[in-house]
């Protein structure tokens, strides 16, 4: 296993030589892995280096098959099977809570509290895994989705200089490209990346307490709040700001990462941080200085740092054998040591412990913000699947027929899914 060897070769075996873990541990953690690639690597590199620190430590990696599909497929099987598992890797909100409701998980918070992981991750962090004033989850990873990818040398071309920061300013770029022949934005429609752009309005211009109300049903989707970010939306429709409405129905975001990133026929695009592996891997860019992102400009000051992530948390099972043991083991993976294995690879984790030397110039410049950020999971990974794909072919409909009447009709049918889904 060349990988982890190189790995525990590093900082692993240094932080161990150094004495770094005083404490002498001794037991066995099974953990429920079922990531694959690169991030399943890493975590056999964690499990592998945490064992070297503690000798008297074994660690049981079960990787159950997903069949191809949805990992939670695996994941209830094994589940189900009644082996024991003391850790479980989480990428999904909802299923989250289905574990919780089903009694399968225990709370954080004693060894939150002990540990004091409230230095390695900030309240918001915190927040995205709290059900009923319990935390449940521990985020390790985390990409950025608030990000507006572009290539600074398109920007430079139509004489913008400088990141926009506002709204205003954002939209104030769209006639600069437009007179160097280049569309101002890309938007692949023909699935789910319109959402972006609805959820980061919304956090934007109403925050994250009103965007997880909305979330939850305890705001009505009918609510101004909502209209406005319809608003905001017509605003860069009517400011000619993308492709006709047939194809950007036609697009998915591959078609736009192209247009922008590689062709630079485009001025930019919202997704997530994986565009910075399809410029970087595929088109064989410089990150940094072949293209980067700016953060999703402001729409309401007093929400400037809001920001839509994804990730990916440690949950404890309600039957782990040896919780202190487990909590060990996340100390070891927010701890510098462990958060610098994560860093080698370039995947991004929050933990304030890590060096932001180890990143590429992008995924540097996102990580820098985490500590700062008001952050929120994508919201459509928390809607209830029926009123998730209503939310997004509502968005489609919009993009279609943007004028306040058709509005009003969209809001008024999510609120009636949602009052039937809840």
């Amino acid at each position: 296993m060349k990988f982890v060897n190189s790995v525990l070769s590093g900082v692993a075996v240094a932080a161990l030589a150094t004495g770094a873990w005083a404490e002498e541990l001794k037991g066995e953690l099974t953990i429920l892995n079922w990531l694959g690639g690169t991030e399943g690597e890493l975590i056999i590199a964690l499990e592998e280096a945490f064992m070297a620190q503690n000798p008297g430590v074994t660690i049981k990696d079960i990787n159950p098959s997903a069949g191809g599909g949805d990992a939670r497929a695996g994941i209830r099987s094994a589940l189900l099977s009644g082996e024991r598992f003391d850790l479980l890797l989480n990428t999904w909100p909802s299923f989250e809570k289905e574990l919780i409701d089903a009694g399968l998980l225990q709370s954080w918070d004693g060894q939150w509290e002990a540990r004091n992981w409230s230095a390695s991750l900030g309240d918001s962090w915190r927040n995205l895994a709290t059900y009923g004033d319990e935390t449940y989850g521990v985020y390790f990873l985390a990409g950025n989705r608030s990000g507006l990818w572009y290539r600074p040398e398109t920007f430079a071309a139509a004489g913008i200089e400088g990141e926009p920061q506002t709204w205003d300013d954002y939209l104030s770029t769209f006639a600069k490209l437009q007179a160097n022949d280049i569309q101002p934005v890309s938007i692949g429609a023909r699935s789910w990346a319109t959402t972006e752009w609805f959820e980061n309005l919304i956090l934007k211009s109403a925050g994250t307490d009103y965007t997880a109300r909305l979330a939850n049903h305890e705001a009505k989707w009918t609510d101004p709040e909502v209209t406005a970010v319809f608003d905001l939306m017509r605003d860069m429709i009517e400011a000619n700001c993308c492709e006709a409405t047939e194809k950007m129905l036609a697009m998915h975001w591959p078609d736009t990462a192209d247009a922008v990133l590689r062709d630079g026929t485009a001025g930019s695009m919202l997704i997530g941080a994986w565009a910075n592996q399809r410029a970087a891997g595929e088109y064989g860019q410089k990150p940094g200085d072949d293209y980067s992102f700016f953060q999703f400009p402001a729409v309401n000051d007093e929400h400037a740092k809001t920001m839509s992530i994804d990730g990916k948390n440690w949950l404890l099972m309600d039957g782990a054998q040896d919780v202190e043991l487990a909590g060990a083991f996340i100390d070891f993976v927010l701890s510098e040591e462990g958060s610098n294995i994560i860093a080698n690879l370039n995947i991004a984790t929050p933990s304030a412990n890590v060096d932001a030397s180890k990143y590429d110039p992008v995924v540097a410049k996102y990580v820098s913000m985490y500590k700062d950020a008001d952050v929120f999971f994508v919201m459509d990974d928390l809607l209830p699947a029926e009123l998730s794909g209503l939310f997004r072919t509502s968005l489609q409909k919009f993009l279609q027929d943007p004028s306040a009447e058709n509005v009003a009709e969209i809001q008024a049918a999510l609120e009636a899914k949602a009052n039937e889904v809840y």
